[in-house]
């Protein structure tokens, strides 16, 4: 495929990326909240909002005391999923300042780059196929799964799985991929490395990028720090809760 073709797509699935989700997170914010409805127990200070929610986005609480079958795979994907994406900002988009910022020579960083992408990819992978054997052999599970959860999966495997193919086959010319991603960056697109594994992996990732404004994944936006029952304060007798309409209309009612 043309080097300015593959950046073409790539312009075009981040920029529906960027649209969707950015009206996505619009609407969560202008979404009125009319009453207190906090899950209780819960904080009665804006600190102890904080860490809930960091409890929630980092460590998945809720989902630890309800299912702890479903936490372990969640956890480990969502947590190589950041790797990754920290390994490929730092190996493809800022390679120099990654080096410089560890103090490692280029030879240095890619062998360490090797080793640390292969088990978090490895990682991912395990995750994932934990996560779709979960819907295909749980009853109760495949009961309630819908095309686009296993659509979804699929997706992604596909994607780490090729991305693992690139690293353990050893086809792909770092340098010419660093010089793609730079190009794209800087708006002046160059050819793309010509394994044909990459420019797979590419499209798939791009399909991604369509995709998440429009489905489940849509949560990658934060939906902890926009659900009212895990962002408000536990003090409905502390301070009357005053709707967003009533802010407006000037018509509320003085604090107890």
């Amino acid at each position: 495929m043309p080097g300015i073709l593959l950046a073409v797509i790539l312009y075009v699935a981040m920029a529906i990326f960027v649209i969707g989700m950015g009206w996505r997170m619009y609407r969560w914010i202008r979404t009125p909240v009319p009453l207190k409805i906090v899950l209780t127990p819960g904080p009665q200070k804006a600190s102890g909002v904080l860490g809930r929610l960091a409890g929630e986005l980092f460590g998945f609480r809720a989902l630890a005391k309800a299912d702890r079958t479903l936490w372990t795979p969640a956890w480990l994907f969502h947590v190589s999923l950041v790797l990754l994406f920290l390994g490929h900002l730092g190996g493809l988009v800022i390679p120099h300042i990654a080096q410089a910022s560890l103090g490692l020579n280029e030879q240095q960083f890619e062998h360490m780059a090797q080793i640390v992408g292969s088990a978090v990819g490895i990682l991912a992978i395990a995750a994932l196929v934990w996560l779709l054997l979960r819907r295909l052999l749980l009853p109760r599970v495949r009961w309630i799964s819908t095309f686009s959860d296993y659509f979804a999966l699929v997706l992604l495997l596909l994607i780490i799985a090729t991305g693992n193919a690139m690293r353990f086959m050893g086809g792909l010319n770092i340098i010419q991929a660093q010089r793609f991603v730079a190009g794209w960056w800087t708006l002046h697109p160059v050819a793309p490395p010509r394994d044909p594994m990459f420019t797979v992996h590419l499209l798939l990732v791009c399909a991604l990028l369509i995709y998440i404004p429009f489905s489940k994944l849509v949560h990658i936006g934060g939906a902890a720090l926009w659900s009212p029952t895990l962002n408000q304060r536990n003090n409905p007798r502390q301070q009357r809760y005053v709707t967003t309409w009533e802010k407006t209309d000037g018509n509320s009612p003085a604090s107890s």
